[in-house]
């Protein structure tokens, strides 16, 4: 497996795919407005310090994605293809970010437990649970050199 890092040049031709992806594997828990994020994500904004897009590719073909936007405080999206779940796809896409930026925070559903059990393997500690946008009890994990502070 290959992560590759999306650039501003090249989000244009990639980003339909991205998309695509999204609502493939996204097994329906990626909100809206984090879909309409990355539609309308401009390109130069991957240039900012703490948004980043990274993909896992595998044989050519797309099986993760890891987008963050202001460190995941604004936007942050993990999603593996139903077949490379297991095989620590979230995990690599997620130790790679961290050479990227030295923090980056997520909001996870508590009634997602395949993706808490991923943050939660990374070393994430969760620290603050919230009413994420669907009206689920949602827990804000931070990453690396985070404070609770940046959230609040």
């Amino acid at each position: 497996m290959q992560v590759k890092q999306i650039t501003p040049e090249t989000l244009p031709a990639v980003r339909p795919k991205l998309i695509r992806f999204l609502n493939l594997h996204g097994d329906k828990r990626i909100t809206r407005q984090g879909i309409r994020w990355l539609e309308r994500l401009q390109a130069e904004k991957l240039n900012q310090k703490g948004d980043v897009i990274l993909v896992a590719v595998e044989q050519k073909k797309l099986t993760g994605l890891l987008a963050i936007s202001d460190y995941g405080r604004k936007e942050s999206i993990v999603v593996v293809h139903r077949q490379h779940r297991q095989k620590k796809t979230g995990i690599n896409l997620i130790s790679e970010i961290l050479k990227r930026v030295d923090k980056c925070y997520g909001r996870v559903a508590l009634d997602n437990v395949p993706s808490l059990k991923m943050c939660f393997a990374m070393g994430m500690v969760g620290f603050k649970i919230i009413e994420g946008p669907t009206g689920k009890p949602t827990l804000w994990l931070g990453l690396g050199n985070w404070k609770k502070e940046d959230v609040e």
